[in-house]
């Protein structure tokens, strides 16, 4: 799973821009589902097996990034965000501009240099307005030569690396769902169906989620996606006790209610199968922050949902770190949780 993971994480596909991810992880499930097709949002659905029941699993695909927002006369490149970037994520990151043309254009980004700052302004974060994207270009015409044009999409120019076993890289959030989602298609031999979406655009508003989860109507739903490790330094337990090497996340609720609330069946089913099968795993509530589950449990007159979710460390970022061992408990915790299914629903 580990070399799958790191094939997702390098193939690009910011929020609304997923069809090269999409087609990279269709390569992988037709192999293994018995029906693949993408919707008209753009959701990649993977559907195995039949039965009276359905069990839906989304697993968002895209990531979060910039767009271009203009090119100046002497061909600098302002942007906008695309999802949950943080300005501590972009300062002095290289970066590759995904070109109309289909060509990728290398640039940096910059800013005042800090020798010219005011002493006040030196060690503090800049503003947006402040950092630029510099392609190397003369003036504007260049940049156009490029193929570069207004709403093209930005990622980090980052390659997957491993630290002691474990992988660091961007785009985790949420391609460790993806590969999951794919071992599940090649696991599940159940007497119902599986749906396996890969979501678009949950980076900015659970979009793909929510059509997807109307046109399957599933009888139960799951999201598959990251959870933030609070192994760190300065993260307080209280607000994350999740561990690298120390299973997966079932959540209870989301934003403070705002988010998912998790139905009581649907939590039977996943703490008592975690808790029958010893599998390493915490209860999460928190405060900030929602899934795709959050959506799907709303759709038609509401779907039994519930989220699950894999320790990161530095989400939202170039340098995320996994530790595939969380992967591989949750991969066995998804087989068993399909084969208790339909005692539960």
């Amino acid at each position: 799973m580990k070399q799958l993971l790191k094939e997702l994480m390098e193939t690009p596909g910011v929020s609304g821009q997923e069809s090269e991810i999409r087609e990279t992880i269709r390569g992988h499930a037709e192999q293994k589902a018995d029906s693949v097709e993408t919707d008209d949002m753009g959701n990649l659905i993977a559907r195995k097996g039949d039965g009276d029941k359905t069990l839906m699993v989304s697993v968002h695909m895209d990531q979060i990034g910039l767009s271009v927002m203009n090119v100046d006369d002497n061909g600098f490149i302002s942007f906008s965000k695309v999802g949950g970037v943080t300005l501590q994520s972009l300062m002095n990151q290289r970066v590759t501009v995904h070109a109309e043309s289909g060509d990728e254009v290398t640039g940096v980004i910059g800013m005042k240099p800090p020798h010219l700052m005011d002493k006040e302004k030196r060690d503090k974060l800049p503003e947006k307005e402040q950092l630029f994207i510099d392609v190397g270009a003369e003036d504007s015409e260049e940049v156009d030569e490029m193929g570069v044009r207004v709403g093209d999409r930005i990622t980090f120019d980052r390659e997957p690396a491993e630290v002691n076993g474990k992988v660091t890289g961007m785009a985790m959030d949420n391609r460790v769902g993806c590969a999951l989602g794919v071992d599940m298609l090649e696991r599940f031999d159940e007497d119902y169906e599986l749906a396996v979406v890969f979501s678009v655009q949950e980076e900015v508003g659970l979009k793909g989620a929510k059509t997807s989860a109307f046109r399957i109507d599933p009888d139960v739903a799951l999201a598959v996606d990251v959870a933030i490790a609070g192994d760190v330094p300065g993260v307080e337990e209280t607000e994350s006790s999740l561990e690298l090497g120390g299973g997966f996340e079932i959540t209870l609720i989301q934003g403070e209610g705002r988010g998912l609330i998790t139905p009581e069946p649907v939590k039977e089913w996943l703490v008592e199968t975690a808790e029958q099968e010893e599998h390493d795993f915490n209860r999460a509530v928190g405060e900030g922050g929602a899934t795709d589950a959050a959506k799907i449990y709303l759709v038609r007159e509401g779907i039994p949902t519930g989220s699950i979710g894999v320790p990161l460390r530095n989400m939202h970022s170039a340098t995320e770190v996994v530790d595939p061992s969380d992967m591989e408990e949750t991969a066995d915790y998804l087989e068993n949780l399909t084969g208790e299914m339909e005692n539960y629903f």
